[in-house]
């Protein structure tokens, strides 16, 4: 493996790794991951399992 392999490799694992961290970070803060909004979303109960949606 040669250093340019290897550096478009580590910039590929670190956006991999940013995307993962941040997913994370918004699901432990209670965020949805469509940032659509819930309000009228079927799947609001996947989502957030705890909250129930209004109807």
């Amino acid at each position: 493996m040669n250093l340019s392999t290897f550096i478009v490799g580590l910039i590929v694992f670190l956006i991999f790794a940013a995307i993962v961290v941040r997913g994370v970070k918004n699901r432990r803060s209670g965020k949805g991951g469509c940032s659509c909004g819930c309000e009228n979303c079927g799947g609001s109960s996947i989502c957030h399992p705890g909250k129930t949606a209004d109807r």
